[in-house]
């Protein structure tokens, strides 16, 4: 799984004026902004980050007004998350807690990632803390709308491809339970299909201007080559489907366009993780079984007719994730929130 990495901050002596704050909150705001301004801070545990950032937000709100307005010694400034050497200072409290809402979605991703799969329990939680990183994603875009100009990392297409991305992760966790939970083909191959079709939208984000060449290969590989895993996850499901309903012919179809699409993928996607390409060979391993089953018992009984891949309709979809709404992130409930497949 992809955990964003979050923005730093500099550090700056901020809110000199009481007039703005009220008195019990003036000295508890200027501590909490320093706690946020930390040099590394990704060495912190995610969870104890998130906690520290979303006390500060909950502090910024006890502004009678925006301190920016008056004070014009004042400003924020935050680097881009995936290239440091980029920032972008701004005199708005408003670009404030959207770089805090950014690093709080960074912060629920790094916790997802680091959740062990292994147990329904796992998924549940990774499957939630994705869904509140996706919510948080999007509301970086909606608060950056009225700002003039920001890092990449905050403009609409990165917020959007974000989202996307954190919501392909959340329903890949759909899949993985729906797998464990011994559902249908069928079933698995609509959540496996609305996966692939997340990734695949993040995927085409991230190779076209204004993100091309602003992540790391990795990522993009990554993506790429996931769409085409959950692609090829989709037809062999459906396959499975279509054997037990004897329609043979199509079957030998989807297993072959489920094929191709990981071949066609593993050539040009370098840099992706090793474990992501071993799940790759041995999912095509599977397939090619599966096809020469298919072909052998067409060529001996059924006799049907293979029809091209070009003919076939697009398979059905589920979306089992959603986008967490502010108030959810920002109170970051415990409790996970995923729809059962």
């Amino acid at each position: 799984m992809l955990p964003v990495p979050e923005k730093k901050t500099a550090a700056a002596e901020l809110f000199r004026d009481r007039h703005f704050f009220s008195a019990a909150a003036f000295s508890d705001i200027r501590d909490a902004r320093a706690a946020v301004a930390v040099p590394n801070p990704q060495a912190q545990p995610p969870a104890s980050r998130r906690a520290l950032i979303l006390r500060y937000h909950r502090l910024l709100f006890s502004a009678r007004d925006d301190p920016c307005a008056f004070d014009e010694t004042l400003s924020f400034t935050w680097h881009d998350a995936f290239r440091p050497h980029l920032k972008h200072a701004a005199a708005s409290l408003r670009f404030e807690k959207a770089a805090l809402v950014f690093n709080v979605g960074a912060a629920a991703s790094r916790i997802a990632a680091a959740h062990s799969r292994a147990t329904e329990e796992g998924v549940r939680a990774a499957c939630g803390e994705f869904q509140r990183a996706a919510g948080a994603f999007r509301a970086v875009g909606e608060m950056m709308e009225e700002e003039a100009a920001a890092t990449v990392d905050m403009n609409s297409q990165a917020s959007a491809m974000l989202e996307r991305l954190m919501l392909a992760q959340a329903q890949e966790c759909c899949f993985e339970r729906a797998l464990a939970g011994g559902k249908s083909p069928a079933v698995c191959s609509k959540v496996a299909r609305q996966a692939a079709l997340y990734y695949e939208e993040a995927y085409a984000a991230l190779v076209a201007p204004p993100l091309q060449n602003h992540f790391e290969r990795s990522w993009v590989s990554q993506v790429q080559l996931k769409t085409a895993l959950f692609n090829a996850e989709a037809c062999y499901r459906h396959a499975i489907d279509l054997h037990e309903k004897t329609e043979i012919g199509e079957e030998i179809a989807r297993l072959q366009v489920g094929i191709n699409a990981i071949v066609d993928t593993k050539r040009t996607a370098r840099g992706a993780p090793g474990p992501l390409y071993d799940y790759a060979s041995r999912l095509e391993q599977d397939m090619n079984k599966s096809l020469e089953t298919a072909k052998e018992e067409n060529y001996r009984v059924y006799l049907f007719r293979i029809p091209a891949a070009t003919s076939l309709a697009p398979l059905p979809a589920a979306s089992l994730v959603r986008s967490a709404s502010l108030s959810e992130i920002l109170e970051a409930k415990t409790e996970n929130s995923t729809q059962s497949p």
